[in-house]
């Protein structure tokens, strides 16, 4: 199992690992969409980008975009993490492999300064967050406007 950190070369798999969370595999509208946010993300380093490959075959993704806050006391940069298209292939899951792409995932982000990642999780998901050290927190507001 080779984990390694995502080029350009990846973005194909970020677009399926994206529809597959938006639950929407089949729909092949918001390909050229998605393919142009991550291209543009990855070239602004907004965007860090991880990969699993198992004998050269992409079986896992995990994607943090970079987002600047104002910096406070326990966050002296101001950059959070906010993790995005994480999907692990349905044969290789529950066999650790999700894990351990995210802790090379996480080494890469806190030796980059960044000390804050937030998330939103599936239920499927949640066991292995928490397993990580992720806390939920309910402070959080969201606005959606249409």
């Amino acid at each position: 199992m080779l984990y390694r950190r995502a080029t350009v070369d990846d973005i194909p798999y970020f677009v399926e690992s994206r529809k597959i969370t938006l639950e929407r595999e089949d729909d092949d509208s918001i390909d050229g969409i998605l393919t142009e946010y991550f291209s543009n993300a990855m070239s602004d380093n907004i965007l860090i980008g991880w990969v699993a490959e198992d004998n050269g075959l992409v079986i896992s993704t995990v994607c943090f975009i970079v987002c600047p806050l104002v910096p406070n006391f326990t966050n002296l940069s101001g950059k959070v993490a906010y993790i995005t298209a994480m999907h692990t292939a349905p044969t290789y899951r529950y066999r650790g492999v999700a894990t351990n792409l995210m802790r090379e995932a996480i080494n890469d982000v806190k030796a980059q300064g960044i000390k804050k990642i937030l998330l939103n999780s599936t239920d499927m998901g949640r066991s292995m967050y928490e397993k990580l050290g992720f806390i939920k927190n309910e402070r959080y507001y969201e606005m959606v406007m249409i």
